[in-house]
């Protein structure tokens, strides 16, 4: 594959990252998980338009569906894990400008999701600590709460412990299925496979899947057999890319990135340019972005940069012409790469 990369702006401390369709027009959103802004940028012309000048600790961008570009976001979510005062807020574009909602406070929420049941939505947070500290403390692990929440997507009136036990509950992806959204968790307890319940009131599925300490994970059915393997970034915040394939109901590794890496924590999973693969980027030594593919001889890994330290990426797109949003926290950079196959432009 071929990489060609766009700055899109200066952000210190950039971290979260998400694509956002607002008036027709496809945009991207990057904020800060320090004290400071969240911008939106045009994809067409590159214009950047502040969301909020503060206060910044944004850990988690989620858009709500079948709006005009409103959208979900954490904030108070500050470096060295002080996140007690954490919270959701709701963002909407109305008149020309950002309009700015409380929608719910949530110490520690880390990652958060809205997730589908048939037409029942329902909200799904990740609680990094219980700690009711203004610093996180390990020895609280952290939680799973949920609720359904109604077509309005107003914040749910009371939250659902799903799970608990689940200490530094940091890592999150979601996997859209045909009848529902699952999610992927994971903590130093291993990664956990979380589903909705069929209706309000009954039951969430909540699987372990792995029992090694994991800081982050992705889902894809890499060598293309109609399974897919967990990507997984171990322990927290780690130094091992590893990725793991279902044999006889359990997972067993099959890969480990063999290069020294620190402090991985950009991962993702999915299809790019008409291959299956694996993203992930370290945040120390060489601060790389790379992916992993299938071949003949078994999972190969390709450098896409060096030197940037990316947090976060997503990645959109078409199929033949992809784009990998990437939130560079090391360098301050939001930027965006265009990939194309080999000997396409």
């Amino acid at each position: 594959m071929n990489f060609e990369k766009t700055h899109l702006c200066r952000l210190p401390c950039c971290y979260a990252v998400s694509p956002l369709t607002l008036d027709g027009r496809q945009k991207y959103l990057l904020a800060t998980d320090d004290t400071g802004p969240c911008y939106c940028i045009d994809a067409q012309t590159l214009d950047c338009e502040k969301v909020w000048e503060g206060p910044g600790g944004t850990m988690s961008i989620v858009p709500i569906p079948g709006t005009n570009g409103a959208f979900l976001a954490s904030q108070k979510f500050l470096p060295g894990f002080s996140a007690l005062h954490a919270r959701i807020v709701r963002m909407s574009r109305e008149g020309g400008r950002w309009q700015e909602r409380l929608w719910m406070e949530l110490p520690y929420v880390h990652r958060f999701d809205l997730l589908r049941r048939g037409d029942q939505y329902y909200f799904l947070g990740c609680i990094l600590s219980t700690t009711q500290q203004e610093q996180a403390e390990w020895s609280k692990p952290g939680t799973l709460v949920a609720a359904p929440i109604g077509a309005d997507f107003a914040p749910p009136a009371a939250l659902e412990t799903i799970a608990v036990g689940m200490s530094r509950n940091h890592g999150y992806c979601r996997v859209e299925r045909e009848d529902c959204s699952e999610a992927y968790t994971a903590c130093d307890q291993g990664v956990f496979r979380v589903v909705p319940p069929q209706a309000p009131g009954q039951a969430w599925t909540v699987e372990q899947l792995l029992n090694a300490a994991a800081s982050d994970v992705a889902v894809c059915d890499l060598d293309g057999d109609g399974q897919e393997e967990l990507a997984v970034i171990e322990p927290f915040h780690g130094d091992a890319f590893v990725i793991y394939k279902k044999d006889g109901g359990q997972y067993r590794e099959i890969y480990r990135y063999p290069t020294p890496v620190s402090f991985l924590h950009a991962i993702w999973g999915g299809r790019l340019c008409g291959e299956n693969v694996f993203l992930a980027g370290c945040r120390e030594l060489d601060q790389e972005l790379f992916l992993v593919r299938w071949t003949q001889e078994g999972p190969k890994e390709q450098i896409i940069e060096r030197g940037f330290g990316p947090s976060n990426v997503a990645v959109l797109g078409d199929g033949e012409t992809d784009y990998i949003l990437t939130a560079n926290r090391q360098s301050g950079e939001g930027a965006l790469f265009t990939v194309c196959r080999e000997g396409t432009k």
